[in-house]
């Protein structure tokens, strides 16, 4: 792998952001291979891949998680409701479902926490069928596992349609209308995952939690693996999606005559596992590659075994779909010994507007940074940094001396902790907080791991974590939620025999724990709550945690790979309170290790982060520029909300999808709501209390002309709050009607006039289409444009019929501006262009422009934005114009509309007494609308509304 390395100092590394902008340098090479592929081949595209249907997992093979749908906008999500609601009965007192569920041809398909598979009618949630995979397991064992979703394939002529369901180490093919076992797919139904990695099927630990993804008629494959001393290879694998058979696999591990091979120094009786795929993938359709990332090579903390750069571990790849032959990869961290994984799949974008265009790659990590790749070559299209990074003090380890930072966009989280770090919602929080970081070490990110403790910012759950981001691909926006919180990474020398056969059952049982339990569950058997639960004095018999230990539970592996004889050992140990010694005096023989003393957050006494808010954030990121749109606390916790401490944010677990319609949806807090927030200001629009946390990406489709948004609440995971089975799906209220509505923001007088603009804030509005901004000076409304921004409409939650409006307007003397009325907003895209696409807001609007000629004056006239008439007014009118207009100081506007009938007026004259029947028919009601229409190319103009106010005419 070749590389292009700056050097700088540490003390510019702390500060990096504010140096990087200023420095020349070169790009780091991804080291493509010279295979040659036609990207330029036409290829009959999936009719599943597109922004509506939400027939893949994360609404689309290029895993932008975005709904072109806008029936439910930003404007009326308020009265958004519970339509329907069905419970899976399987969760148990720790599982937590991920799923993101799949609708196609009106079946709604969703993985429950037993892993089975279950059908829905997605318009009532009625169930059609249940796949019980326990019927069909190895000794129709039942499984609890983490799970994130099923994938759909269907032949060409849509004869053969299957549902892919995956099971710990199996997939199971089944047929999408009724859920009926395949059995002529692999063998009996069913493919092994434990086969085709070149190690002994009986050794293997393998299970699938994110769905895999088709290309035509391959189906390809991660998995999830140990990430202790003793792990499997994360190799990745295709089969042929018909018969089973198994086509390619790519080895993240090189061997000897492998590309990467060079990267690592083998040690003979090592067992080398990890750099696997386990959040999914995404597909370039035209291109025939297939996208992934992987995680940590094993062992996570500690790579004195494993010296060297390690690829394919942390590495982001493009490979060949049909043959998995690799086209380029980029390591986003060399030889990590931190557990950053890179933790979702890759997003493929295309930025840029017009004949400007850029396929590119989006990397999101649980570092918080966001790496953004050529998609041809996988080169970062910011400018990015080989940056010097601490050595490593534990004998035997030799960190990467550098890493790769971006420059753009900023990190989305915490970069390394200081004691100006930690938290402020209390003194006895922060004092406890400052003497525990006195008890360990604390630097720069990519400080390595210690044996007296290294504080971790981001920690080992990110960061962002394996949800993703939601990619506009209109507006050139990513929304992702991410974690902005710390973790403790101790070592701790431990001592290994290399013939464990003179060793007593609770040696080897101690042994055996040491190198694969104990990250997680502590060396002293504790644990580290909530996440990780102790495993001292269990309630269970020994079959039962034999049982556990052999399939996994939850979030907790499979450990397939061990003997009767290992699995005995270890569970005599676990039901043991011996203490057993692991000094290298009582075990002859030995070899050093280093085991990791658990996942433990950096906390107060509370338990909440013992760094300073916000925890968790929901950001939007122009990918044009790199740039922040802007960036919200996501969540809160209710404690803390009893004692007004506000707006933290809280570790949250699942996606964000962005809507046409002008929203960003996404539950994933630890207070349990379900939330839709405002695409261009991050403003909340509503919020749902879910019966149990929401750790999944919801989805978004419509069924028979009424648009869904559905997340599956299943509570548990890391947040620790409790256990569910719910899938909940929402949905405008059928008969949508609030017109002359009066809003919590705003009363009638006693003359029935009601004040949309309190001459404050813009509660009450909503801004959709267009960057055009809006703002609030000196009582009034502010507009201005925004280069090459389409039309912009900040849109009045209320809707209104027959009524009488008034407000005061100013104008710049070039650009034009509207108050549009009756409207509402396009709900699926007619055609291919910005007036007529899903989200669009439109309808009849009065035109406040001061020209369109030679002394034309047109305000007050009428004109149909976006609704393919022009000018409502005639032609006559448009040309004669008028005088009445005030150039220098506020125009008094009037508008009545009752029935068809349309009347406007400029400072007391009347300039249009209209009679539309066919506007009427289509806007007989909406909501009030300023606009924005932007000039390209000039210097920015200004606009302003006060004193808006309308009276209902019944």
């Amino acid at each position: 792998m070749c590389k292009v390395k700056m050097s700088i100092s540490s003390k510019t590394f702390n500060s990096y952001s504010l140096l990087f902008a200023s420095i020349l340098f070169s790009l780091m090479s991804c080291g493509r291979e010279e295979t040659k592929i036609d990207s330029t081949i036409e290829k009959e595209p999936d009719p599943l891949d597109n922004y509506t249907d939400w027939s893949i997992y994360r609404g689309d093979k290029k895993g932008n998680q975005y709904s072109e749908l806008a029936q439910i906008h930003a404007a009326n999500v308020h009265q958004l409701e519970l339509a329907w609601q069905y419970r899976t009965g399987d969760a148990t007192k720790n599982s937590s479902i991920q799923v993101n569920p799949i609708i196609v041809d009106g079946l709604l398909y969703i993985s429950t926490p037993s892993l089975n598979a279950v059908a829905l009618d997605a318009a009532t949630g009625k169930e059609v069928w249940v796949f019980n995979s326990s019927k069909f397991n190895e000794n129709q064992t039942a499984f609890n596992g983490r799970t994130r979703g099923v994938t759909y394939w269907s032949s060409k002529d849509g004869s053969d349609q299957r549902i892919f369901l995956f099971v710990k180490n199996r997939v199971y093919a089944l047929e999408a209308k009724t859920g009926e076992l395949i059995t002529s797919f692999g063998t009996n139904g069913h493919i092994d995952l434990r086969e085709n990695l070149d190690m002994d099927v009986n050794k293997a630990s393998i299970e699938v939690t994110s769905p895999g993804i088709v290309y035509e008629n391959f189906l390809i494959v991660g998995s999830r693996v140990p990430e202790g001393y003793e792990s499997t290879p994360g190799n990745i694998r295709a089969y042929d999606a018909v018969t089973g058979d198994f086509k390619w696999v790519f080895r993240t591990i090189p061997k000897e005559g492998d590309f990467g091979f060079d990267t690592w120094q083998f040690k003979e009786g090592e067992t080398y596992g990890g750099a696997n795929t386990w959040s999914g993938f995404t597909v370039d359709e035209k291109r025939g590659w297939v996208f992934l990332a992987t995680g940590s090579p094993a062992y996570d903390f500690y790579g004195g075994n494993r010296k060297g750069e390690n690829l394919f571990g942390n590495c982001v790849l493009a490979l060949n779909a049909k043959t998995g032959e690799r086209i380029w990869h980029y390591q986003t961290v060399h030889h990590d010994i931190w557990d950053y994984d890179n933790p979702s799949a890759p997003i493929l974008i295309t930025i840029g507007n017009g004949k400007k265009k850029k396929d590119a790659v989006v990397q999101l990590t649980k570092m918080g940074f966001v790496f953004v790749l050529d998609r041809e070559t996988g080169e970062p299209l910011f400018p990015t940094l080989e940056t010097p990074v601490p050595k490593s003090q534990v004998e035997g380890e030799e960190a990467w001396p550098t890493q790769p930072i971006p420059t753009k966009p900023l990190p989305l989280s915490r970069q390394g902790i200081t004691e100006a770090d930690l938290t402020t919602i209390s003194p006895e929080s922060n004092e406890y907080a400052r003497k525990k970081f006195n008890n360990y070490m604390a630097a720069s990110l990519y400080t390595p791991p210690s044996e007296r403790g290294t504080i971790t910012s981001p920690s080992v759950l990110g960061g962002v974590e394996w949800q993703g981001g939601s990619y506009d691909p209109y507006t050139n926006i990513l929304y992702v939620n991410s974690n902005n919180v710390a973790s403790i990474s101790k070592l701790k020398k431990v001592y290994e025999t290399t013939d464990s056969s003179n060793l007593t059952n609770l040696q080897l049982g101690n042994q055996i724990y040491i190198k694969n339990c104990a990250s997680c569950h502590g060396l002293n058997r504790g644990g580290v709550p909530p996440t990780y639960p102790s495993v001292i004095r269990l309630n269970k018999t020994k079959e039962e945690i034999a049982s556990i230990i052999k399939n996994g539970k939850n979030i907790m592996p499979a450990f397939s790979q061990f003997t009767t004889k290992d699995i005995n050992a270890i569970t005599d140990f676990v039901m043991s309170n011996d203490t057993v010694s692991n000094n290298e005096k009582d075990i002859l023989e030995t070899k050093t290790r280093y085991t990791h003393t658990g996942y433990n957050l950096f906390l107060d006494q509370n338990g909440y982060p013992a760094t300073s808010p916000p925890w968790g954030t929901l950001s939007a990121i122009d990918m044009g520029t790199g740039d922040y749109v802007w960036k919200k606390p996501l969540g809160e916790y209710p404690e803390l909300v009893k004692q007004n401490i506000r707006n933290t944010g809280t570790l949250n677990y699942g996606g964000a999808v962005a809507t046409a319609g002008g929203i960003v949806f996404i539950a994933a807090t630890a207070d349990e709501k379900f939330r839709a927030f405002e695409k261009s200001r991050g403003n909340i629009l509503w919020e749902y209390d879910l019966p149990v946390g929401g750790y999944a990406t919801p989805s978004v489709y419509m069924q028979n002309g009424r648009q869904y948004v559905a997340i599956v609440a299943g509570g548990g995971g890391k947040n620790n709050t409790p256990s569910g089975d719910y899938v909940m799906v929402f949905a405008l209220p059928e008969e949508n009607d609030n017109t002359n509505e009066t809003s919590k923001n705003s009363r009638a007088d006693s003359d029935g006039w009601i004040s949309l603009f309190n001459g404050k804030t813009l509660d009450g509005w909503v801004h959709m289409n267009g960057s055009h901004t809006y703002a609030v000076e000196d009582g009034a409304i502010i507009g201005r444009t925004t280069e090459k921004s389409p039309n912009s409409f900040l849109c009045s939650l209320q809707e209104f019929e027959n009524f009488e409006l008034e407000c005061e307007v100013t104008v710049d003397d070039i650009t034009n501006q509207g108050i549009q009325f009756r409207s509402s907003v396009r709900p699926v895209t007619e055609k291919d262009q910005d007036a007529w696409r899903a989200g669009r807001v439109w309808g009849p609007q009065l035109e406040i422009r001061r020209k369109m000629g030679e002394n034309s004056i047109t305000t007050g006239l009428l004109y149909g934005e976006a609704l393919g008439t022009g000018w409502l007014s005639s032609k006559e009118k448009v040309a004669k114009g008028h005088d009445y207009f005030i150039s220098e100081g506020w125009n008094k506007i009037r508008i009545i509309a009752e029935g068809p009938r349309i009347q406007t007026f400029v400072n007391g004259h009347l300039i249009e007494d209209l009679v539309n029947d066919e506007v009427f028919k289509t806007h007989p009601k909406g909501f009030i609308a300023l606009q924005i229409h932007g000039i390209n190319g000039e210097r920015q103009f200004t606009m302003q509304w006060r004193n808006i106010k309308v009276r209902p005419i019944e």
